[in-house]
């Protein structure tokens, strides 16, 4: 999954209506330490949990991008409980209508996008649709209010905002609970959607990020449907995506006019993650999106380069993107599917070619 390209799809489909995930792991995946076994791509397609900040400094207001992607050929996600991790200031308690964020909903053949707004928690208490996801009490709800753009369906969708106690404080602060649409059967998160749901992505506008210096782990857990429609808690599976606080994504260009050849580079840095063979794409802006470009890995210092011909002007930038296996146990009754790195964008640069006359 690329974050940069999710979201320029998302940002079209808005206006006209990670690491990347490619071929399979480099060969010497098993030889390098599991600090810094980040790869551009792990076998086949399964979902993963992606995260993007707007900010990568320490004690700032950041838009946060949490994005669940589930391919195609993997089984319908029917529950994702989320857990936000320690030290992120994090206020889910919050007047009915306050913006707490956006939301944004692919599926094999339509997308959606909407708010995330709180509501009063005790409309839900009592409620067939939230016994059946989440039973009990929520310190709040919010709900995912969520537009489709070809099939023009509404739906609202709640979610169950908690904070955490007991064992569960080891897989963080807060925890995020939300059934979700199905293609084809009703389900606690509503009626069905006509097609698989893809990529659900929340985007959190109330989020500070934490003081210390840290790779701050987000976990997902991720439950398929019974044949009801039901969350079925027995498959159960977690996703993990690390985030680097702070960190740093440079770049920079020298363009040799003579030979039509761009050098392009940059370095990683970061006091919270090994900086060394970390994956980095190269992307181009097209009139409305990015194009991939190809892939390169970090040196030991944080420092990465690309040489390409350059035959006209354009805009270009750089992300830091990896997926892996799962480190250390996990209490999701199969396991841990993979972990990802956050996607660490650079700045943009301009590479003008001026023709001769």
């Amino acid at each position: 999954m690329n974050v940069k390209l999710l979201l320029a799809v998302f940002a079209l489909a808005a206006v006209g209506s990670g690491w990347f995930a490619g071929a399979g792991a480099t060969a010497d995946s098993a030889a390098r330490s599991q600090a810094a076994t980040f790869q551009a791509s792990a076998g086949p397609p399964q979902p993963e949990l992606d995260l993007w900040s707007s900010s990568s400094r320490l004690g700032v207001v950041a838009k946060t991008d949490v994005d669940l992607h589930v391919p195609a050929a993997s089984a319908e996600a029917g529950k994702l409980t989320l857990y936000v991790p320690a030290d992120y200031g994090f206020t889910p308690v919050a007047p009915p209508g306050t913006g707490e964020g956006h939301v944004l909903v692919r599926t094999a053949s339509d997308f959606a996008l909407g708010d995330l707004k709180a509501v009063n928690p005790a409309l839900y208490v009592n409620t067939p649709q939230a016994q059946a996801c989440a039973p009990g009490p929520h310190a709040a709800v919010w709900t995912m209010g969520l537009e489709f753009g070809f099939s023009s369906t509404k739906t609202l969708v709640p979610i169950y905002v908690d904070q955490t106690s007991g064992d569960e404080t080891a897989l963080g602060a807060y925890k995020l609970q939300a059934c979700l649409p199905l293609a084809s059967v009703a389900s606690p998160g509503g009626w069905p959607l006509g097609s698989k749901l893809r990529d659900l992505d929340l985007e959190f506008t109330r989020l500070t990020n934490p003081t210390s210096a840290a790779l701050y782990v987000w976990r997902a857990f991720v439950s398929n449907p019974d044949a009801t429609g039901n969350p079925d808690s027995s498959t159960t599976y977690e996703l993990r995506s690390d985030m680097p606080l702070p960190a740093k994504l440079s770049l920079s260009a020298k363009f040799d006019r003579k030979h039509h050849r761009a050098v392009l580079s940059g370095r990683l840095i970061s006091q919270a993650l090994p900086v060394d063979g970390v994956p980095v794409g190269l992307y181009r802006l097209g009139k409305d999106d990015w194009t991939f470009l190809g892939s390169s890995h970090t040196a030991a210092n944080g420092s990465y380069r690309f040489v390409r011909r350059v035959t006209r002007t354009g805009t270009y930038s750089t992300e830091a993107w990896g997926i892996r296996d799962c480190t250390g146990d996990s209490t999701a009754p199969t396991g841990c599917l993979n972990e990802t790195l956050a996607a660490i964008d650079s700045s943009n640069v301009r590479i003008v070619v001026r023709r001769h006359r």
